[in-house]
């Protein structure tokens, strides 16, 4: 069936080089081919989807992996295959798709924070670190980075953790998260003693 539709969408780019008067231009060449390339990544989406609420994971599996292939740039199809895989078992193959999506997007901060937030999401803290911070390294902002926050503090990094959140907070002072670990964080002052009471006096 794939194949069949495959066909007809190559028809309907070459169709009107024959129909044409004139000869097609290589920029409606390429809009044809690109508006084609679209047309497969959303078939693939949505069989994955359809086979996603039927429970074939498998099959939705491949039709992620044919959606990847057409279109290497992005996160989602490759974020759901690896959840799939993720979610039975198949650790292993999950990564290999983590490391086609950062080949694939190497200086976009989501590709690296859909790995460390898998691994947090898992409480593997030490293991999803070093991809948290890259993200924000590479400019992660929103609410997303606040991960990173909590993994230092989950890891026992207090200081680095209140670091990182005076840092969020000079960015956006309205932010009330890190108005929060900031007060959690920081280094209680010990209270003033209480002046001596009559009972608290030494007998003359």
């Amino acid at each position: 069936m794939l194949r069949l539709i495959g066909l007809c969408v190559l028809l309907c780019i070459v169709m009107p080089l024959w129909a044409a008067d004139a000869p097609m231009t290589i920029a409606e060449a390429r809009r044809s081919t690109d508006d084609a390339i679209q047309f497969l990544v959303m078939l693939n989406d949505k069989t994955a989807d359809a086979y996603f609420h039927t429970g074939e994971w498998e099959k939705a599996v491949v039709a992620l992996d044919r959606e990847v292939v057409l279109q290497p740039a992005g996160i989602e199809a490759y974020a759901n295959a690896a959840w799939l895989l993720w979610s039975t078992g198949k650790d292993d193959a999950a990564m290999e798709f983590y490391q086609r999506m950062i080949a694939a997007n190497p200086a976009n901060p989501e590709a690296y924070f859909t790995v460390g937030g898998m691994f947090f999401n898992r409480r593997r803290y030490a293991e999803a670190l070093p991809w948290l911070e890259k993200a924000v390294n590479l400019g992660l902002t929103g609410r997303e980075r606040h991960v990173y926050g909590h993994c230092l503090r989950l890891l026992g990094r207090t200081a680095d953790a209140l670091a990182f959140w005076q840092k969020v907070l000079a960015e956006d002072p309205k932010d009330e998260v890190a108005k929060r670990e900031i007060e959690r964080l920081s280094p209680k002052t010990p209270a003033d003693p209480a002046p001596p009471t009559q009972h608290d006096a030494k007998p003359q």
